[in-house]
């Protein structure tokens, strides 16, 4: 594992998120109460980026199917919240809802930094 800056301490403002780039891999960074949250930037439904869907505390919900994770640990708390409930149980008997990966997060000197592989 090995710590990478990925930009200044300002580069979000509270309550927003962004794709950035970390070493080889792209990440969904988001800023939530004053503290930074790194988790994979595509939803793994379908592969939506989460970026363009909407962020609303600690939970982004995916613009692609609607469902939503806590940035904090990655859990998916909502999975396909517009099927039918009968539908919805059906799928996921099927295929068992995902968490995001999530990667550790600091600031030092200025710096936002993100712990990846």
């Amino acid at each position: 594992m090995e710590w990478k800056a990925v930009g200044p301490e300002n580069m979000l403002a509270d309550g927003s998120m962004a794709e950035v780039k970390v070493g080889d891999i792209t990440i969904l960074l988001a800023r939530v109460e004053g503290n930074y949250y790194a988790v994979q930037s595509l939803c793994p439904h379908q592969k939506a980026h989460l970026a363009r869907g909407k962020l609303g505390g600690f939970v982004v919900t995916c613009p692609g199917h609607k469902s939503q994770f806590d940035l904090r640990d990655g859990r998916n708390l909502v999975w396909l919240p517009k099927l039918p409930p009968l539908a919805r149980r059906m799928a996921e008997a099927l295929k068992k809802p995902e968490g995001l990966r999530t990667y550790r997060t600091r600031v030092e000197e200025g710096q936002v930094w993100v712990e990846v592989d």
